[in-house]
C-alpha cells in the first residue's frame, strides 16, 4: 500500500479507475482514500478501527479542506476514544443528539413549545398571555434552559412588577408580576418533565409565598356612591344625559340594574339571553373577584322588566352581531371598560364612581336600605356562598332573586326620579321566617344553636 507523510506526496496522488487507500506514515488506522469523480478526483481522510470484531470507518473530510494538521488532531482524538473503549460512532452520535437537544433547549423555543400545550381559548386571554411570553423571551431569548437560575427568574418578576403599575395609582404594583409568576412556574415544571432542564429553578418560587418575592397587590376599593341621595343623583344624570351613545347608556344602565361585573356585561352574548323567560345564563369571566371572593362558575341572572326593555332597544343596534355590546371601534370587538368610565367622568363623577362601583352600590343599598340579607346579596354579585347544595340551583332562592332584582330596579328608578323610597325600607326584614332560613343556609343550624346558648 502506498504511504504518504507530506503534503507534496498527497498532492502527487492520482486517481485510478478503481479507488485506493494510501497509508499515512506514523499514523496507524489513518489513510487517504483516492477516487475518481466526474469533475476530477477526491482525496478523503479515513480512520479505520475494529470494535466487537467488526471494522468501522470514520470519514474525516476531504483534503485539502481538512489539512494534515487537522486530520492528525482528529486522529489523536479518535485514538484516545479507542483507548478508553469508547466507540467513536456512538460517541459522535450522542454528541450530535446533544447538540440538537441544546438547539431545542433555548428558552425561546421551549417557551413557545410550552405555549402550544396550553388551553388558551379566549381571544383576550391569548393576547394577554402572549404579551407575558414576550416579556419572558425578551429577557432570556436563546439562553439555554439549564443556564437560567432561580435568581434570574426572581429578577425578571421584580422587573415586571417595577414596570407594570396600577393605572389609577402608579405607586402600587399591578397584578401583572403575580400572574407572570404562575406562568413561569408552570412553564419550568413542564420543561423539567420534558427534560429541557435537569433541575427546576422555578420550584423555590412555586413553594415560596408571593409576599416573599413580590409586593402585596392591593387595588383597594373602587370608588362607589353608596348613599341613596348620591346614587339617585348619579342615576338621574345618566338617564337624562343626551351626549353618550346608545350602547354606552345601555351598558351603564345594565351595570346599575344587574350588579354584574363590567367585564361580563361587556362580553354579554345574545345567545346567552332568554328575554321571554327574563333570564341570562352567565359564565363569569373571572374566577375570583377583586376583593378575594370566589366567583361562581355559572349562574342564572334574573332580568327585571327595565333590563328587558333596554336589551330590546339594544337589539335594534347589535341584534345581528354575536355580542350585545359589539363595537367596531375596539380591537376586541366589544365596548371597552374605558368607554363607560369616561362617560362617568364626563358626567362629573371622576374619582367618585367607577363602572365597577355599581356592584358596591348594589351590595350596600340592598342591605342597608332594602334590608336584604348578606347571602342573597352575595348571590346577586355572583360570589360563592355557603348553604349545603349549590344555593344558585335552588328554585326558592331563584324566586327570591327574581323578586329582589325587580325591587332593586324599581328602587333605582324611584331614586333617579326623586320619589319617596321609604316604603322600600324593610321590604325583606318583614319576612322573619325567610331570614331565619337564610341564616341556616349560610352558617348551619348547629352553629345558630351554639350562638343562642
Amino acid at each position: 500500500m502506498i504511504e504518504v507523510k507530506t503534503d507534496k506526496q498527497i498532492i502527487a496522488l492520482k486517481a485510478d479507475q478503481k479507488e485506493y487507500h494510501a497509508k499515512v506514515h506514523g499514523k496507524p488506522r489513518l489513510s487517504i482514500r483516492v477516487r475518481a469523480t466526474k469533475k476530477g478526483e477526491t482525496k478523503e481522510w479515513v480512520y479505520r478501527y475494529t470494535k466487537n470484531g467488526h471494522t468501522h470507518k470514520e470519514f474525516l473530510g476531504n483534503y485539502p479542506t481538512v489539512s494534515m494538521a487537522m486530520a492528525f488532531d482528529k486522529w489523536q482524538e479518535l485514538n484516545e476514544l479507542i483507548s478508553k473503549d469508547i466507540d467513536p460512532k456512538t460517541h459522535y452520535a450522542k454528541q450530535a443528539k446533544e447538540k440538537e437537544r441544546q438547539e431545542k433547549n433555548k428558552f425561546r423555543l421551549v417557551c413557545m413549545a410550552w405555549a402550544k400545550t396550553q388551553p388558551w381559548g379566549k381571544k383576550d386571554t391569548i393576547k394577554t398571555r402572549q404579551y407575558n411570553l414576550n416579556l419572558f423571551i425578551k429577557r432570556f431569548g436563546d439562553t439555554p434552559m439549564n443556564e437560567i437560575s432561580t435568581a434570574d427568574l426572581i429578577e425578571l418578576l421584580q422587573d415586571i412588577e417595577t414596570t407594570h403599575r396600577q393605572r389609577n395609582d402608579p405607586t402600587k404594583p399591578s397584578d401583572k408580576a403575580v400572574r407572570c409568576r404562575g406562568m413561569i412556574v408552570d412553564l419550568f415544571a413542564w420543561a423539567t418533565v420534558h427534560e429541557y432542564c435537569t433541575t427546576n429553578p422555578a420550584e423555590p418560587i412555586a413553594n415560596a409565598k408571593t409576599s416573599h418575592i413580590l409586593e402585596t397587590v392591593s387595588y383597594g376599593n373602587r370608588q362607589a356612591l353608596v348613599k341613596p341621595n348620591e346614587f339617585g343623583e348619579l342615576m338621574h344624570d345618566i338617564k337624562h344625559d343626551n351626549r353618550m351613545g346608545a350602547s354606552t347608556y345601555h351598558c351603564l344602565m345594565l351595570l346599575a340594574y344587574t350588579g354584574v361585573r363590567i367585564g361580563d356585561i361587556r362580553a354579554m352574548a345574545w345567545a346567552d339571553l332568554d328575554l321571554d323567560n327574563a333570564k341570562w345564563e352567565l359564565t363569569p369571566i373571572k374566577g375570583e373577584s377583586d376583593n378575594g371572593f370566589k366567583m361562581v362558575k355559572q349562574m342564572t341572572v334574573p332580568l327585571s322588566k327595565q333590563v328587558i326593555k333596554i336589551l330590546q332597544e339594544q337589539h335594534r343596534h347589535t341584534g345581528h352581531r354575536k355580542q350585545v355590546f359589539y363595537s367596531d371601534q375596539s380591537k376586541h370587538g366589544i365596548i371597552s371598560e374605558n368607554t363607560t368610565n369616561q362617560a362617568l367622568h364626563k358626567l362629573g363623577y371622576k374619582n367618585k364612581h367607577t363602572s365597577h362601583g355599581f356592584r358596591s352600590s348594589a351590595k350596600t343599598l340592598l342591605m342597608q336600605e332594602l334590608d336584604y340579607n348578606d347571602m342573597i346579596t352575595e348571590m346577586v354579585l355572583g360570589h360563592v356562598v355557603k348553604g349545603g347544595d349549590n344555593p344558585y340551583m335552588r328554585a326558592d332562592l331563584y324566586t327570591k332573586r327574581c323578586e329582589l332584582m325587580q325591587t332593586w330596579a324599581d328602587y333605582i328608578d324611584d331614586l333617579a326620579d326623586g320619589k319617596d323610597t321609604t316604603h322600600y325600607k324593610g321590604v325583606y326584614r318583614n319576612k322573619p321566617n325567610e331570614i331565619l332560613q337564610a341564616l341556616i343556609n349560610m352558617i348551619g343550624k348547629d352553629e345558630i344553636v351554639r350562638l343562642l346558648q
